[in-house]
């Protein structure tokens, strides 16, 4: 058995419980997509990309499609879009292998949410942010960079759960309540609205200006 089939064989396991880092450490150099796992960023992504399905429920996502729908008419840009978009896009992600895996973004970009956006200023219709803000270091840039490449009146949409399971959060660096993300958004010239359902806390930004 190769070490890239033995490494996907331990995310399963580890998915479940057992108590297998070790044996993924030893494993990830021996695999090019995971090497330096789980601490460097990119190898940690990569490796959730496989298990991105399991991730959520399906009807937690049906929810989150509903209420990302009236944005499909124009063009979206995912940020961190991970495995799955939920309407189509172009998808900005870290990992290769979630761009790989995602089958709902018409254009991938790989990229890093700590850094400045690689599009051009009103570009996008609307933003859609799932499950992501907390896991970026330089929020503040990143809402001026969305902004940024909005149109007037573009739409931007943050999703939020009110926990996260254990092995995702060690790549947490804030922990912002909806009330905190929204005082910010309004920040950077946002209209924002709220609404939670299901546990999930949903933001609405339009663009001021």
């Amino acid at each position: 058995m190769n070490p890239e089939t033995q490494f996907l064989i331990g995310l399963m396991e580890l998915q479940y419980g057992q108590k297998v880092q070790s044996k993924l450490r030893q494993l990830s150099p021996q695999v090019p997509w995971a090497r330096g796992w789980p601490e460097d960023k990119q190898a940690f992504w990569n490796a959730e990309a496989f298990m991105w399905s399991r991730k959520i429920e399906q009807g937690t996502r049906a929810v989150i499609e509903r209420e990302l729908k009236s944005l499909a008419t124009g063009k979206n840009l995912d940020l961190g879009c991970g495995a799955y978009s939920y309407i189509p896009s172009v998808g900005l992600d870290l990992s290769s292998q979630m761009l790989h895996l995602n089958a709902r973004c018409y254009e991938k970009v790989r990229g890093d949410l700590e850094e400045k956006l690689p599009f051009e200023d009103k570009e996008f219709d609307s933003v859609t942010a799932v499950f992501v803000l907390n896991y970026v270091q330089n929020y503040a840039q990143l809402l001026q960079e969305i902004h940024r490449v909005l149109k007037p009146a573009g739409k931007f949409l943050v999703v939020g759960a009110a926990s996260i399971n254990q092995w995702q959060r060690q790549k947490q660096v804030h922990s912002f309540n909806a009330g905190e993300w929204r005082r910010k958004l309004e920040k950077e010239e946002f209209r924002v609205t709220s609404s939670r359902k299901i546990g999930w806390w949903f933001l609405k930004g339009a663009k001021k200006r």
